[in-house]
């Protein structure tokens, strides 16, 4: 359906935001909605806002007289290059809309003729010590002989789980943040903006074939080790039990970071109790679990520019976006595990993107 909307037919209905006296990022947000991955870029509503401030009435493209610009054309590149000098995260799209020339031969000026492309901000969690990085060496090694004694039985038999903040707004994500840059040029910095107040921390396992828990934690409860046992003894297992049999029968593998509450001495001895491995995980390693590098981003990423105004509303969009994200598939977060471990290891323990 929000296929058919033409561009003339989305501008009608910025128009009609604009007259009902809505501001860009709840015109955005709605028009998210309405029309999913069919919405136009925040920059192009901010854009058309602006212009029906300014008086215009039209929702049609401007009359373009002479003959029809092309990549070719020296004042199309350098329009380019003007557009990109005020704003260097402008799309393609948006460039060819301001210019009037296809989406390809945009691409075509950006990559050819101004020799740019688009980097991302890099963003490390931690300063890894040479100690660290042989570590992540070590265990990233271990792990890949160990795939390539068992194969895919041994990633079958890994569980992921982790905790996770979810907050009532999340900023732009690092792709929205990239520029068009020399090819030469470093990549920009940019400072971290604050999440919003609320929020709610979920824990959420999963293994190759799918989502197993997806627990909220009540307002107020501290993920300890006491509460963390709890969850793995009255949640974890008997989903396992009820979702994957047989997977209690050839073994758990769980993999989970090195919180202290992971660590407790009565979680271990629990672990012990039941016959299940804990995969050795380096520290500072969220590059190598699947819950950071997969998980997480896939369920946030349905989220993000969403303001929600109640705990409640936080839950249910994540329990929203968690089934989203199960029905899409999760086999890739555990089998990335064996092209990251391999990349940690020819990289030195280094940080894998």
């Amino acid at each position: 359906m929000a296929e058919s909307f033409s561009k003339q037919d989305v501008r009608s209905l910025m128009k009609f935001q604009f007259l009902q006296g809505k501001k860009p990022p709840d015109m955005f947000r709605e028009l998210q909605q309405v029309l999913g991955k069919c919405a136009p870029t925040e920059q192009t509503v901010r854009k058309w806002y602006r212009l029906f401030a300014e008086g215009r009435e039209s929702v049609e493209d401007n009359d373009r007289s002479g003959r029809p610009m092309t990549a070719t054309n020296e004042t199309v590149v350098k329009k380019v290059q003007e557009l990109l000098d005020d704003d260097r995260r402008r799309t393609c799209e948006e460039l060819a809309e301001d210019v009037g020339v296809s989406v390809g031969s945009v691409h075509t000026i950006l990559t050819e003729r101004l020799h740019l492309q688009k980097k991302f901000c890099k963003w490390v969690p931690h300063l890894l010590t040479g100690e660290q990085k042989m570590q992540r060496t070590v265990a990233s090694s271990s792990h890949l002989r160990r795939f390539h004694r068992e194969g895919e039985d041994f990633l079958s038999r890994i569980v992921a789980g982790d905790e996770t903040w979810v907050y009532s707004w999340d900023p732009e994500t690092k792709a929205q943040s990239a520029e068009w840059l020399p090819a030469h040029s470093p990549r920009p910095q940019k400072a971290i903006r604050k999440q919003g107040a609320m929020k709610i921390m979920h824990v959420m396992f999963f293994d190759s074939q799918g989502i197993l828990l997806n627990w909220a934690v009540p307002q107020g409860t501290t993920v300890n080790g006491d509460y963390y046992r709890w969850i793995l003894q009255e949640k974890l297992r008997p989903a396992i039990r009820k979702k994957r049999p047989d997977l209690l029968e050839s073994g758990v593998i769980l993999l989970h970071d090195n919180a202290p509450a992971h660590r407790k001495h009565n979680v271990v001895e629990l672990l012990s109790k039941w016959g299940w491995e804990v995969l050795q995980h380096p520290a500072y390693s969220p590059d190598l679990s699947p819950c950071d590098f997969f998980l997480f981003p896939s369920v946030k990423k349905h989220l993000r520019g969403i303001r929600f105004d109640s705990v409640e509303h936080i839950e249910a969009a994540c329990n929203q976006a968690v089934r989203q994200t199960d029905a899409s598939g999760v086999s890739s977060g555990i089998r990335g595990l064996v092209n990251r471990w391999q990349k940690c290891k020819d990289i030195g323990g280094e940080y894998v993107e």
